[in-house]
């Protein structure tokens, strides 16, 4: 799994995702504001 940090404004989001690369597929598992604790 990895972290994908994405400024929008003062904060921004942070998207967990997992890269399939046999598959070439990205699965987003989890979208959340920064200020959010934990997945």
């Amino acid at each position: 799994m990895r972290e994908l940090v994405i400024p929008f404004g003062e904060t921004g989001y942070v998207a967990l995702y997992r890269y399939d690369e046999e598959a070439d597929l990205v699965y987003i598992l989890a979208f959340r504001h920064q200020r959010e604790a934990g997945y």
